[in-house]
């Protein structure tokens, strides 16, 4: 099964590293793309149609969760990925699979894509 994932975070260091954590960690995902802006990671979701969006909350224009509302059924996974832990429990309202602090560990990024790769995969199967 391929999988595949767009980051999107305003902060292009963020993107970077990001990619490099992933490219190094989970070697099993495909970063189709990215956006720093949410307008644009719209776009990129509706076109590229991802397995995972990696989504950081707080942005410029937007924030992560009003770009999730333009998906009232995501047909992808979401795992967020952000500097600020007040907003935990509203991730998981939007049924996010995890919830990453930057700095970002790899083990625990490692775990939270086999959490989404699990889920997507059952959903497949049924």
């Amino acid at each position: 099964m391929s999988i595949s994932a767009i980051l999107i975070d305003d902060e292009v260091h963020n993107l970077e590293n990001l990619r490099q954590l992933v490219k190094t960690h989970c070697p099993e995902i495909t970063v189709l793309g990215t956006a720093s802006h949410v307008d644009n990671a719209l776009v990129l979701i509706q076109q590229l149609h991802p397995t995972i969006v990696f989504l950081d909350i707080q942005m410029p224009d937007k924030n992560g969760f009003e770009l999730l509302k333009s998906f009232p059924e995501p047909n992808f996974e979401v795992i967020f990925v952000t500097a600020h832990d007040q907003y935990a429990i509203q991730a998981m309202r939007f049924s996010a699979i995890d919830y990453l602090l930057k700095p970002i560990n790899a083990l625990e990024l490692q775990q939270a894509t086999q959490r989404a790769i699990v889920k997507t995969s059952a959903e497949i199967t049924e």
